[in-house]
């Protein structure tokens, strides 16, 4: 039996861990699955042992570098949830996360994994694309622009640099809308 994937992407501050909590609750609390939470080691912005929204919400994961780290505890998986997927690339990142993710579909998992789906810039991150293109089911949730209040779906860098990559929170980055958000 094939797996499933669903993917929850959107700019900063959209809710997409928020999402992500939700679904882990309903699986561990209302199906009584086996469900692995996973999140990059890299990022450890609020928490390194768990993964946490940016309005404090929380569920206990495992932080990795690679998923070496945590072959044992796949096969036991009935899903496998994935936060911050954009991060799951070098130097933060030592495996190839579309491979695994195949892997896991091939072996039967669900999967549901959350990532920006654009950098700061406009540009997509090539893992989320990526993803986007595999999932059965893509979740495009959106902000709340910090300007005006409005619709916002991409990712104001408040001090722009050639990073696409950089860890921050509102310290770094907001949510805007088009009329708002500016290269």
């Amino acid at each position: 039996m094939y797996g499933k994937l669903t993917f929850i992407c959107g700019p900063m501050y959209a809710g997409k861990t928020t999402e992500l909590l939700k679904r882990i609750l309903w699986a561990r609390n209302g199906c009584g699955k086996a469900v692995l939470v996973l999140k990059p080691a890299f990022d450890n912005r609020y928490s390194i042992t768990k993964i946490v929204s940016h309005d404090g919400l929380s569920v206990e994961s495992k932080a990795i570098s690679s998923f070496n780290e945590v072959i044992s505890l796949i096969d036991d998986a009935e899903m496998i949830c994935i936060d911050e997927a954009q991060f799951f690339t070098s130097p933060h990142f030592q495996d190839d996360l579309i491979e695994w993710v195949s892997k896991f579909l091939a072996n039967g998992k669900e999967i549901v994994a959350t990532g920006l789906d654009m950098d700061w810039k406009g540009q997509p991150f090539d893992i989320s694309a990526r993803l986007s293109a595999m999932a059965d089911d893509v979740i495009k949730i959106k902000a709340n622009c910090t300007v005006c209040g409005t619709s916002a779906a991409k990712t104001f860098k408040k001090i722009p640099n050639d990073e696409q990559i950089e860890l921050g929170a509102n310290n770094l980055y907001e949510a805007r809308c088009n009329t708002h958000w500016k290269l």
